[in-house]
């Protein structure tokens, strides 16, 4: 298990009689080791694991004369083409595991001497396809695992030698559709598993030939659409997978024949409505739904779980929701999922008495009340990581009360900034402070404002007004005075009127014997300038006087 073996095989030294032999090492020193024919002294084998050790090929006769090994692991190794007689000899064997080598083909007949086999499994290798006939001999093949191989299309030919396959899994391997003939070869088939391929389209006759299929796993795909016989067959399935994909809309016929299903995932589609009565049909067996990521309304959820019998796992995490109501939640709920919402509370009365685990991780909470505290703090499993928690005395003083709870001890503080990133476990009540009014941002508008920031707040507020005030009384000094200004002028004005009215009406002083110079004199701050007698004569004069 140390690794770092390097050469030819060498089992000197080991006990003959030994049945189980592994060779592995870690990911960071791994071995590199060539086969060689000294284990067939080991007639006693029942298991053999030789992993993550660069071995490239088998040879030829290598195993031959372990009449009882029943298990071969070769996964994580570099082979390349294994050939029908690099298992010559192992009539025995049931379970063999190609897992994680460069093999890019497998001629005809490769295991034609592996009658006996049950389990084989040759997962993320590097073929594009499979010849015809490379399952010959396999008639007692149960379980085929052929996942991270970019295959794109099989050819229903390979599945003629191996008709009592019950289970089939080929995750990733590129295809866009899959020929139903296939399912008609195989038609014992319990467990499909054909997730994160590209498959776009369903055709409503698809899975007729599947009667006994009891688990399908479609998710990953494209699918838009689920004819309403697509499944009418299927009256023996009990999980249905079709997470991630492109449905937006199902029709309340689409599970009506599922009579036995248990578990049905429709997380991360675009549902944004469901019919209320599409569970219908599965009311009284359906016991695990996933709705994630989907932007369902609330009360949709509610019409949609409103007669359900036995649920007892709900995910409606990610769904964009805001509030949980009550009459939501059935109450045979044993684990809810919240996560990934915009909550900022929760009441008591919504959750049922049953409800054991519960996951309110990545939602808007910024403390929990003592009434919904007493209410979770029993629970098995209980998740809030990941909300922006104020650490004051307003907020999280009924949480500070149990941090001696794992989960809880493990919270961090997101405000007020001098506690960002704090474990609220290392806090103690000393430390934090009460919290002032509630403001509303932007960004969050269930953030608080703490004492010190509050303080802040105060200040800033104060010399608002104070400036307002200030304002307001600029604005009446200049209109105050400047009211009296023109009333000032006016006045003025009237009087220097009548002086020159005055003047022209007596010019006795102007051609009289006696010049007068007693000219009214303005007492205010303006200036009368005083011409000459000669200047006087020409503008009277000039007047026609």
């Amino acid at each position: 298990r140390q690794g770092g073996l390097n050469g030819t095989l060498s089992l000197d030294g080991m006990d003959v009689s030994m049945e189980v032999l592994r060779i592995t090492a870690p990911e960071d020193n791994l071995n590199a080791l060539t086969m060689n024919p000294t284990i067939q002294a080991y007639k006693k084998l029942e298991e053999v694991h030789i992993t993550r050790s660069n071995i490239p090929n088998l040879g030829t006769h290598f195993f031959w004369g372990l009449n009882k090994l029943e298990i071969l692991n070769l996964s994580q190794n570099n082979i390349t083409q294994p050939l029908d007689h690099n298992f010559r000899g192992l009539y025995n064997l049931r379970e063999l595991y190609l897992d994680d080598n460069k093999i890019y083909s497998l001629p005809s007949g490769t295991f034609r001497y592996l009658t006996n086999l049950v389990i084989l499994s040759i997962q993320r290798n590097r073929m594009h396809e499979m010849m015809p006939r490379v399952f010959q001999q396999l008639e007692k093949l149960k379980v085929l695992k052929l996942s991270g191989n970019s295959l794109v299309k099989l050819n229903p030919e390979i599945f003629k030698d191996i008709e009592a396959l019950t289970v089939f899994e080929c995750r990733g391997c590129a295809f866009e559709e899959m020929d139903s003939e296939i399912y008609s070869l195989v038609p014992y088939l319990i467990h499909l598993d054909l997730s994160d391929n590209n498959i776009s389209h369903l055709n409503a006759k698809e899975f007729q030939y599947l009667t006994d299929l009891k688990s399908l796993n479609l998710d990953g795909n494209r699918i838009s659409a689920i004819p309403a016989d697509l499944f009418s067959k299927q009256s023996q399935l009990t999980a249905l997978s079709l997470a991630r994909n492109s449905l937006n809309e199902l029709s309340p016929m689409s599970f009506v024949n599922l009579k036995s299903i248990v578990e049905l995932d429709l997380s991360f589609n675009k549902l944004e409505h469901v019919d209320a009565t599409l569970l219908k049909p599965v009311e009284y067996t359906l016991e695990r739904l996933v709705l994630s990521g989907n932007h369902i309304p609330i009360g949709e959820i509610r019409d949609l779980l409103r007669k359900n019998q036995v649920l007892k796992v709900l995910e409606i995490a990610d769904c964009g929701l805001q509030e949980i109501t009550e009459s939501v939640l059935p109450e045979k709920l044993s684990v809810l999922s919240l996560a990934g919402n915009y909550l900022t509370k929760l009441s008591p009365d919504v959750l049922p008495q049953s409800l054991a685990e519960l996951d309110l991780s990545r939602n808007h909470f910024r403390g929990l009340e003592e009434e919904i505290m007493q209410r979770i703090e029993t629970m098995s499993k209980l998740k809030l990581d990941s909300n922006p928690w104020t650490c004051d005395l307003c907020h999280i003083r009924p949480l500070l009360l149990r941090a001696n709870r794992t989960e809880i001890y493990s919270l961090k503080c997101a405000s007020p900034y001098h506690y960002e990133n704090k474990l609220l476990g290392t806090l103690h009540r000393s430390q934090l402070n009460w919290c002032t009014a509630p403001i509303y941002t932007s960004s969050n508008e269930n953030s608080f404002l703490t004492v010190d920031d509050g303080k802040i707040g105060i200040i800033a507020a104060g010399a608002s007004v104070a400036l307002l005030v200030l304002i307001i009384f600029s604005i009446l000094a200049a209109f105050l005075y400047s009211k009296r200004h023109a009333a000032k002028y006016y006045t003025h004005e009237e009087k220097r009127t009548d002086e020159r009215e005055s003047i022209f009406e007596n010019q006795s002083p102007l051609f009289g014997e006696e010049l007068s110079f007693k000219f009214p004199m303005d007492t205010g701050e303006k200036k009368v300038a005083i011409a000459t007698i000669d200047e006087i004569k020409n503008h009277a004069l000039s007047n026609g006087t």
